[in-house]
């Protein structure tokens, strides 16, 4: 881009952000919990014994590394309990990813694949083999441990000592009303989390992106919205006419269905989008994971209170994929990665047409998560 009457501030938001920036987008999300990993996918692949116990029962322990904020981790059940620990080694910083659970003293603990140093939950080193039998390991030999709970079928971790706000809550995951879906995408999305939930509640892009699915175009008018914060979670309902649908409860051919809209922004990286049709409910559910400043990991789980016949589940999980199609590569095609402030004039929300997506923004900024250039 050479063309002199292009602001200079756009064109430096098409350039990677500044290390400070980007350090500073991690501690600002650092401080909530994000999603990592499905429950179901932590699961045993080939766990080791000691030579005293080597027909110990590790059906409890299981291992997986992922990637959070740029960290490395290294997410364990031992012994049935969830642990994160920085997925690093304090000997020569191999991964323990790529180690094996073990034995130490009775207890599981996390084996290091180069020098066979092992780590107990809480991060501590309880095993050096190559160390005399009348020396110590001292204190000193950890690894840092992060705060890690499960919730909504999945592993959340938080960086901080204390996070911000609560996991969100999902009554309708646990209601035996509603069939459960899920959609798990093998890539990543090239976006950051940020990024990835405005996509989500931005609805005016509905006739555009998926025409025929959740919108016309011979009708793009907004809907009325109304935008509403309570404690963490910023609240927008509206009512639209949507093409028929499997996310309308209608078969493909019918009117038009009017639905109404109540979703609920988790702040700053779950969003909710619950939809009343005459049929029943339909709800999207999206936690993003921010593996990076420019790369999500998105966990989407569908819930529905009409059609449950498990039967009917590929229809919908195919449905759900097709939609989520049509938004990726434009989602991905959006710089800059990390949301500038309004005031560079980058981007130009629209009052009233864009007051959702202007008010999340502006909670972001409060949180510290929007990035000057």
């Amino acid at each position: 881009m050479t063309d002199d009457t292009v602001s200079p501030v756009v064109f430096r938001s098409l350039q990677r952000p500044s290390d400070e920036s980007i350090q500073q987008f991690y501690r600002a999300m650092g401080t909530c919990w994000q999603p990592v990993l499905r429950s179901a996918d932590l699961v045993a692949d080939g766990v080791a014994g000691e030579e005293t116990c080597e027909t110990a029962n590790f059906g409890a322990n299981a291992m997986r590394s992922v990637t959070l904020l740029d960290k490395p981790l290294v997410i364990a059940r031992l012994d049935g309990k969830l642990t994160a620990l920085l997925d690093v080694c304090r000997h020569f910083q191999a991964r323990l990813s790529l180690g094996e659970i073990t034995s130490v003293n009775g207890q599981a603990a996390i084996q290091c694949p180069y020098h066979g140093w092992a780590y107990a939950p809480d991060g501590q080193c309880v095993r050096i083999p190559q160390l005399a039998a009348d020396r110590r390991i001292p204190e000193t030999v950890s690894v840092p441990t992060f705060q890690v709970t499960e919730a909504l079928g999945l592993i959340w971790v938080c960086m901080a000592d204390e996070p911000v706000f609560d996991i969100p809550l999902f009554d309708e995951f646990h209601q035996s009303t509603f069939r459960i879906t899920t959609l798990d995408e093998q890539t990543l999305t090239h976006t950051s989390s940020p990024r990835m939930i405005m996509a989500t509640l931005d609805d005016t892009h509905f006739p555009w992106v998926h025409e025929g699915i959740l919108g016309t175009r011979d009708q793009p008018q907004a809907p009325d919205h109304t935008v509403t914060r309570d404690g963490s979670t910023l609240k927008v309902s509206y009512t639209t006419e949507q093409p028929a649908s499997l996310a309308s409860g209608a078969t493909a051919g019918d009117h038009p269905v009017t639905i109404h809209y109540d979703n609920s922004v988790h702040m700053p990286n779950v969003i909710k989008l619950k939809k009343t049709t005459p049929t029943g409910r339909y709800i999207i559910w999206l936690a993003t994971c921010p593996v990076d400043y420019c790369h999500t990991r998105c966990f989407w789980t569908f819930a529905r209170d009409y059609d449950t016949d498990p039967s009917h589940d590929a229809a919908y999980e195919s449905f759900s994929a097709h939609v989520r199609s049509q938004d990726k590569p434009i989602i991905e095609s959006q710089q800059p990665w990390l949301l500038p402030p309004f005031w560079t004039k980058i981007e130009l929300p629209q009052a009233g047409i864009d007051e959702p997506l202007i008010q999340y923004q502006r909670w972001l900024q409060e949180l510290g998560v929007v990035i000057d250039v």
